[in-house]
């Protein structure tokens, strides 16, 4: 590329582009208008006529013309984003003009596409994440609860030992204050004969 071609205003640039694919469109209007006059003469001739098509796709090297003429034979022309014909020189005399890249508002702003992945890796992971975590903290929960329901149980147990060894200490105290009752009541009639 050469200094004057750097230095091309962006103007410039745009009715390069502008004529370009301008260029494009007669380049394909001839094409068919050929196509179409070979099917005409073979139409004369005796052969069944229909009608020419062309077809025109764009890819990120260029664009391809897909011509079909009438007896059904397709004619592939590929043009490159400079202008240079790839494959499938057109007949003599057409002029291909160089195709534009593709216009860049079609074309997404820089650090979307990593953002986009960052905010849906971050949904996925916290709609995956929360479920886990809360199982995992009710594990935890059940592990807590388990162990406080054996001291729970182990407490139990002693106050239950302890209330049935206070149990038998109030019979004890209790058969000991009969038996005390009873030496008392026996005792008790004797004194009054006494002090008689």
């Amino acid at each position: 590329m050469t200094t004057e071609e750097r230095m091309q205003s962006p103007t410039d640039a745009v009715q390069a582009r502008a004529s370009a694919r301008e260029n494009a469109r007669e380049a394909a209007r001839d094409a068919a208008q050929a196509g179409q006059q070979a099917v005409s003469a073979g139409a004369q001739q005796g052969a069944r006529a229909e009608k020419t098509s062309v077809e025109v796709r764009t890819t990120d090297g260029g664009q391809v013309f897909l011509v079909t003429d009438g007896e059904g034979k397709t004619r592939r022309i590929e043009v490159g984003n400079d202008g240079r014909i790839l494959a499938g020189a057109p007949e003599a005399g057409t002029a291909v003009a160089p195709v534009p890249p593709p216009a860049s508002s079609k074309q997404l702003p820089e650090g979307l596409v990593d953002m986009m992945v960052i905010i849906f890796s971050s949904v996925t992971l916290m709609s995956l994440g929360t479920p886990l975590v809360k199982a995992w903290a009710r594990r935890f929960e059940k592990r807590q609860d388990a162990t406080e329901q054996a001291l729970v149980a182990q407490r139990l147990a002693a106050i239950e030992q302890a209330i049935e060894t206070v149990a038998v200490e109030v019979e004890r105290i209790s058969e000991g204050q009969r038996f005390t009752t009873k030496l008392l009541a026996e005792r008790a009639p004797e004194e009054p004969e006494r002090s008689r």
